[in-house]
């Protein structure tokens, strides 16, 4: 590992040691969370002229289950150790187009202390590019959210660019995914009102947004997305100065009552209903 590198790792540590204490217990554990950060930045970097580089912005964390929900609340130390990667990344030629985004998903095959990280950039093409229809409206794309995204799997990116998007198995939706467990016509995001909104359309494996069933949900970055237990993240890019206050604020409203007050009348949900 260069020695740039190895001062950002460095500036990861103090922030984990800071910010997780309780959450690791173990040194080795710390370091390997900073070490695995940064590797996975390196390896996606991309060389510019005059020796910098573009760093990727958006990080997949893939933790043992058990681990996965502590980490997830601390929402904190995903936070600063976002905020770090940038600055120290950033004093060290590494320059990033968007803030670092750092999400969290289970599985089953890491063992506890353990990470997988993978760094991604959010304008991937999408799986279903051969459906392309068209840019849209000037009125359809004053409501859909700048630079909205989701991961899929915790390693495959869908660039939202449609005021409406249907997910499902079937190859004639937008976003297909290729899982037993998803329904051929699944979900529908729409954009309102310059929010997209996520509606299950009758599947049968249901529609969770950060653990709760729901049939229609107002999304917000870093929500944690499952159809029929496929998880995925909803993200937004957002360029922001590296000392902005990071502080999280979670949505005190619910999502029914949030979504009550959306003119959501018009949607007809017909041909989305077999499963």
């Amino acid at each position: 590992m260069s020695d740039n590198l190895k001062q950002i790792e460095a500036r990861l540590q103090e922030v984990i040691e800071k910010n997780a204490a309780r959450l690791f217990t173990a040194l080795n554990v710390e370091n390997q969370l900073a070490q695995r950060l940064v590797e996975a930045m390196g390896e996606k970097a991309l060389a510019l002229p005059g020796g910098s580089w573009r760093a990727p912005h958006i990080y997949s964390m893939s933790v043992n289950p058990k681990v996965a929900a502590d980490i997830r609340s601390n929402q904190s130390l995903l936070e600063a150790l976002a905020a770090a990667l940038m600055e120290a990344g950033r004093e060290q030629g590494y320059a990033f187009e968007s803030y670092p985004t750092i999400s969290v998903f289970p599985d089953e095959t890491i063992r506890e202390g353990e990470f997988r990280i993978q760094a991604m950039w959010s304008e991937a093409p999408g799986e279903t590019a051969s459906l392309d229809e068209g840019p849209p409206s000037p009125a359809e794309a004053a409501e859909i959210p700048a630079r909205a995204f989701l991961i899929v799997g915790g390693s495959k990116i869908f660039a939202l660019e449609r005021a409406v998007i249907n997910v499902g198995r079937k190859l004639d939706n937008h976003l297909v995914i290729d899982d037993p467990r998803i329904s051929r016509r699944h979900g529908q995001l729409r954009a309102i009102k310059g929010r997209y909104v996520l509606f299950d359309v009758g599947s049968s494996g249901g529609t969770f947004v950060n653990g709760e069933l729901v049939t229609r949900a107002i999304l917000h970055p870093g929500d944690v997305i499952s159809l029929a237990g496929v998880p995925m993240v909803y993200g937004q890019d957002a360029v922001r100065a590296a000392t902005e206050t990071q502080e999280y604020q979670r949505p005190t409203q619910t999502y029914d009552d949030t979504t009550a007050s959306l003119d959501i009348s018009d949607l007809d949900l017909d041909d989305f209903s077999e499963s």
